[in-house]
């Protein structure tokens, strides 16, 4: 079974989420990935990295942090490491889904739809850093 793997270095800035989306959408096609879910995996890591890149550092620093993402036939993984603030998706509150839109919380909607998309999300505190790793089951 063929596994294709790459770690991406990336700044704390959103623009760079373009390069991560390309690089999956081109494994997907490679890796014969129905485009649902070639979706499904982009907008995952979407949600994780723009958090990253918005919340895990001080305003106006410029820090780097890595994006591994291996897929075979059987499984998508992504580890998304950092060391910005503490943050533990894992543990944010969902959304009360059922409140009127004026009483909601802002922002959660994102995780709660990356623990809708994956199969699993993981999270450790290593050494200093977030890491946080994703897992789509595709057969």
């Amino acid at each position: 079974m063929m596994t294709e793997q790459a770690t991406l270095v990336l700044k704390n800035d959103a623009s760079e989420l373009e390069r991560v989306m390309t690089y999956v959408s081109e494994l997907c096609q490679q890796m014969s990935i129905p485009p649902d879910v070639e979706y499904d995996l982009n907008l995952a890591l979407d949600e994780i990295i723009i958090n990253v890149a918005k919340h895990a550092y001080p305003q106006g620093e410029e820090h780097n942090f890595t994006v591994q993402v291996a897929l075979d036939s059987r499984e998508f993984v992504a580890r998304i490491e950092d060391d910005g603030k503490e943050f533990n998706p894992t543990e944010y509150p969902e959304p009360d889904l059922d409140a009127p839109l004026e009483e909601r919380k802002e922002g959660g909607l994102g995780i709660y739809l990356v623990r809708q998309i994956m199969t699993s999300i993981n999270y450790q505190r290593v050494g200093g850093k977030n890491v946080v790793t994703l897992r789509k089951k595709l057969s």
